[in-house]
């Protein structure tokens, strides 16, 4: 264990640890808002298939929740264990924004999840209802803080050093940093692609069981259909997101196309082997001009190539495949949504052919997939620098020997690989006992405003 480098191992286990956590969060920012639709559609029709899915789906709300909390502790110890000097170099800018996300978000949630999950039939309606918005607007006000700490880390503006230690000297620039509206919104939008083909591929499932319920009809059809809509957004939005990259960090945009040589005419590499140590690709298969066509919007357009960031680029084969992994899921999704929702529309949920049922399926977590591509590329992608121009991640590390961080990083894998497997496991055993057959009574009561101080009752003469 000691011949192995103490950095890698902290870096592999901040990236398991973070991994782990980002998958829950990704699922509760827009589950909120996802149940805040199904409760605003019961209040408009009084139809309580609305309400049954909102039942099933606040549980799966409630335990990822838990599940993010705790495993965002164990992250914010490593800032102490495994890099003390994030927090002595850039801790007057980090500690704030982390405090913030605590006191205007976490609490926000913490405070009104109760009323979410047991406040049915014990509140009025309205508050119940301002309850689900509440969260779920804590939930993105969540998200909000963190994108800017980490956009911070991607492209940091407003501060100066002193004494060899960051120092705010404009919060507004800190918080709306060049990245971060980009990041912002192309997260929040992954949220809900995540959400929308979690939704879609549970209910699917439980619809090829036995047909399941109304709900169950509703919240397929409404989840394909938010899918189908929110993708070609977040393409659009994902190549202003590139364009701000090649803007700020040249070398990562590079580093993604594989692209080796500053020239115009750069080709879109599909496939191929990038060769470090050889600066050059092997088994390319590429459009010719296609790399500059998206970058600068013209064939002979010019990109940055890695040569020109020799020692100061990340590592060209994870940037390369886990950008691809992230399209490709992508065009997947696309493709199934749009078909899906055409079938739907055309046809309707019970006249869906079951191949069809099973791709969504096989689709219900492929959010996460291309998520955790879509981090992998933005964090290694500003490698060597943990803040980008200001702190070296190798600075940063502490002096943990190489068998602790080993020895600890084997429990987080295995508690972790554990967790993930129960977590699903849960959500599949919700979707079970969630159905309902046509003659059954509804699993859940339909909740009723809650009355006020009965009236005085005059005694009968």
């Amino acid at each position: 264990m000691d011949a192995l480098d103490p950095l890698i191992l902290a870096r592999i286990q901040f990236a398991a640890n973070i991994s782990f956590h980002i998958l829950f969060p990704t699922i509760t920012i827009a589950l909120g808002w996802a149940l805040l639709g199904f409760k605003l559609a019961y209040n408009r029709t009084k139809d309580g298939a609305w309400m049954d899915a909102y039942r099933l789906w606040v549980k799966v709300f409630a335990l990822s929740f838990a599940m993010g909390v705790v495993s965002g502790i164990t992250m914010s110890f490593q800032f102490g264990t495994n890099w003390p000097g994030y927090m002595e170099k850039v801790g007057n800018i980090a500690g704030p924004l982390l405090a913030y996300e605590v006191l205007t978000a976490f609490f926000l949630e913490a405070v009104f999840l109760g009323i979410m999950l047991f406040g049915f039939s014990r509140v009025p309606n309205w508050v119940h209802t301002t309850a689900t918005l509440l969260v779920a607007g804590g939930t993105t006000l969540s998200a909000f803080w963190i994108i800017v700490l980490n956009s911070w880390m991607q492209t940091p503006v407003g501060y100066e050093i002193r004494d060899g230690v960051v120092h705010a000297t404009d919060w507004w620039a800190i918080i709306f940093n060049p990245s971060m509206p980009y990041r912002l919104i192309h997260m929040l939008i992954a949220s809900a692609l995540t959400v929308a083909f979690l939704i879609a591929g549970m209910s699917a499932w439980r619809w090829l069981k036995d047909g399941g319920g109304e709900g169950v009809r509703r919240t397929l059809k409404a989840a394909v259909y938010a899918a189908a809509l929110l993708i070609p957004v977040q393409i659009f939005v994902g190549d202003m997101h590139g364009l701000n990259t090649l803007e700020h960090q040249p070398q990562k945009v590079a580093a993604m196309e594989a692209n080796w040589e500053t020239r115009g005419n750069v080709p879109l590499v599909l496939f191929a082997i990038p060769d470090e140590d050889a600066r050059t690709n092997h088994l390319e298969v590429a459009i010719p001009s296609g790399a500059s066509l998206i970058l600068k919007h013209e064939a002979a357009g010019v990109v940055p190539g890695l040569n020109d960031y020799q020692g100061n680029h990340p590592p060209v084969a994870p940037l390369f495949w886990g950008f691809r992994i992230m399209v490709g899921i992508g065009v997947a999704m696309l493709a199934l949504a749009w078909f899906a929702a055409w079938t739907i529309r055309r046809r309707g949920v019970d006249a869906m052919p079951r191949w069809l049922a099973y791709g969504l399926v096989a689709m219900t977590f492929s959010g996460w997939i291309a998520t955790l591509a879509g981090w992998y590329v933005t964090e290694i992608g500003r490698q060597p620098w943990l803040v980008t121009g200001v702190l070296k991640t190798a600075d940063a590390v502490g002096p943990v020997g190489s068998a602790m961080v080993a020895s600890s990083l084997t429990l987080y894998l295995i508690v972790y690989a554990v967790l993930l497997t129960a977590y699903i496991a849960v959500l599949y055993r919700l979707a079970r006992l969630g159905k309902a057959a046509p003659n059954d009574k509804p699993m859940f009561p339909v909740p009723t405003i809650a009355p006020g101080p009965a009236a005085p009752q005059e005694e009968p003469a």
